[in-house]
């Protein structure tokens, strides 16, 4: 009769060891749908409300110039970038939101800056003169930085405001059209 107890405890080890894989495979599955969409969704139509991140992503991710893309290819790329996206599959939080990903790394340099800083004060006075040179080098960085969004931002509504007079120009020679055909 101990032939009999010994099968029960290897098909509960066996039992247990099937558990641990379902439990092991669950929560691989629950990390993945974590993932999808952790960022938020945005759909193929979305293309302007996401355009600082796409142009970002495009030039340092695929090192590609914005400019030099045709209709298609950019129809191509977008969707890639969508895709990456909703999964949650970007190299790096800032492709996600531009904006705010800027603000916190704004706040970051900053809060560094304002470390160091306090702790040159508290050092001895040798160290302020390199302190004060690199604080001015730090600070036109931080200009340039600016005035290139600035450029950055200034591009971007020129690009709009051209879309715009394009499209009105289409819209115009759509009714001149509709007009010369009633005639």
């Amino acid at each position: 009769g101990g032939s009999k107890k010994k099968k029960k405890k290897k098909s509960k080890k066996k039992d247990k060891k099937d558990k641990k894989d379902k439990k092991d495979k669950g929560e691989d599955a629950k990390n993945l749908n974590d993932q999808f969409g952790k960022y938020g969704f945005i759909r193929a139509s979305e293309k302007f409300h996401k355009q600082d991140e796409f142009r970002a992503w495009l030039s340092e991710v695929k090192h590609i110039d914005w400019g030099m893309l045709a209709g298609r290819e950019r129809d191509d790329m977008w969707g890639e970038f969508v895709e990456d996206f909703n999964t949650a599959t970007l190299p790096h939080v800032k492709y996600y939101n531009m904006h705010e990903w800027e603000q916190s790394d704004s706040r970051k340099k900053s809060a560094k800056l304002h470390k160091k800083h306090k702790k040159l004060k508290e050092g001895s006075g040798k160290n302020m003169g390199v302190s004060d040179e690199q604080q001015r080098e730090q600070e036109l960085q931080q200009k340039r930085q600016q005035k290139a969004s600035q450029e950055y931002a200034t591009e971007l509504d020129a690009v709009a405001l051209m879309h715009q007079a394009k499209e009105k120009e289409a819209m115009a020679k759509i009714l001149s059209m509709a007009m010369a055909s009633k005639k």
